[in-house]
């Protein structure tokens, strides 16, 4: 038996392919591959350019397998990823909730370690690395706050504590400004005054952490930064104004015309095929979510709000993953085969090519294919498969507009 094999079989089976799965599995969408391609080399380039993708697809569609092979693809590239369901616990309306589980997903390449502290650790360890980040940061065309500089100058001197170390930590994942540790370990180290630790107002403070997560990730010697956000469709349930604000928020973490752009971040997000049809054109969001951010005197938001749902409606139209061609669906049954027969040393026979409807997604094929298997295997016969297709609920829930719970930020 093939360890690896029945790992990816076994993921396969669930509906949830895992980092196995997905590399022997490998992706059929060539076209959104190459955007992404473009998206990580564009990552770091200045001129605006935008920085994501959408895919569309409908439940069972693939869209998790192929954000999972995109995060392959990053990796691949020594980027570091972070995936992240948007939830009740994760509402896109709040950026600062995607930002905390963004970085408490992150993935590095070459390590399982905690991303941000590993790369404080390694930074740590190479202090011309740390002294050229914190030059960067205090160049006045950045736009951080001192305090930025004032702890990367406390992380390159070797007698700053371990616990200092983990408080600056807490503090980039999204806690409190610890000024009172960081002024009394500067007038220890003799720089007292050196640095003007203002207060700084929390949207520019959370911005100033974003920007600066994909330049810590980079001078450890990384590549961009990709998120991956998952199930946007949720906003779908959100009432009318927290879902204006998670458009407007999209176009922010996309790099939308209007938005300021995140260097270093590459962010793809997933959504429902039917998205544009049972939300934005019923629901009249393009006319009626734009005009009350207006009337609350928040001009640019609407005019982001706008432009993520025009970046939806274009996702569903180019980068749709639409029901399995013939061609596809046989080039996956091969390679499912292949791999049903080294997870258990029986030799999978080719199935009858299965019956393509309009409804039935390459997630109906493949558990399809596996029953059938195991049902050879086990009991040597084999039954009709019945597939149900899974409606989207767009009911609108209020109780998603209830902010998430804080972390402790306590020192």
């Amino acid at each position: 038996m093939n360890l690896l094999a029945r790992i990816a079989v076994e993921a396969l089976r669930a509906g949830v392919p895992n980092r196995t799965a997905i590399r022997l599995m490998g992706n059929e969408h060539t076209l959104i591959e190459v955007a992404f391609d473009q998206a990580l080399h564009d990552a770091w380039a200045a001129g605006g350019k935008r920085s994501g993708l959408g895919i569309a697809g409908g439940f069972g569609a693939g869209k998790s397998h192929l954000l999972g092979y995109l995060a392959e693809v990053a990796r691949g590239q020594h980027g570091v990823v972070s995936r992240v369901a948007i939830s009740k616990e994760t509402p896109l309306a709040h950026p600062a909730a995607v930002f905390a589980a963004a970085l408490r997903t992150a993935v590095l390449p070459d390590s399982a370690d905690d991303a941000l502290g590993a790369c404080l650790a390694h930074l740590r360890e190479h202090p011309a690395a740390l002294e050229a980040l914190e030059e960067e940061v205090s160049a006045p065309a950045a736009g951080f706050a001192p305090f930025f500089a004032a702890m990367l100058y406390l992380l390159r001197r070797s007698g700053t504590t371990a616990e200092l170390v983990r408080t600056i930590e807490r503090f980039l994942a999204g806690g409190r400004p610890p000024t009172p540790a960081i002024r009394r370990a500067l007038r220890e180290a003799g720089a007292r005054g050196t640095f003007p630790l203002g207060p700084v107002e929390a949207k520019t403070l959370l911005e100033q952490r974003i920007a600066f997560a994909p330049m810590l990730f980079r001078a450890a010697g990384y590549g961009p930064w990709c998120l991956l956000l998952d199930e946007v469709e949720l906003i779908g349930r959100y009432t009318p104004l927290q879902r204006a604000e998670s458009y407007a928020q999209l176009a922010t973490w996309l790099g939308l015309a209007g938005a300021r752009r995140f260097p270093g971040i590459v962010t793809v997000y997933a959504i429902t095929d039917d998205f544009v049809a049972e939300v934005v054109n019923p629901k009249l969001d393009s006319e009626r979510l734009p005009e009350r951010l207006r009337l609350k005197g928040r001009a640019e938001e609407a005019a982001l709000a706008l432009a993520a749902i025009a970046d939806i409606e274009r996702t569903v139209r180019e980068h749709r993953l639409a029901a399995p061609e013939a061609a596809e669906l046989a080039a996956c049954h091969t390679k499912l085969r292949g791999l049903y027969t080294e997870a258990y040393d029986w030799p999978a026979p080719a199935l009858a090519p299965a019956e393509r409807t309009g409804s039935r997604r390459m997630r109906h094929y493949i558990k399809g294919w596996i029953t059938q298997w195991d049902l050879l295997r086990l009991v040597g016969r084999s039954d009709a498969i019945v597939a149900q297709t899974m409606v989207t609920n767009y009911a609108e829930d209020a109780s998603l507009d209830a902010p998430p719970v804080p972390e402790d930020e306590a020192e």
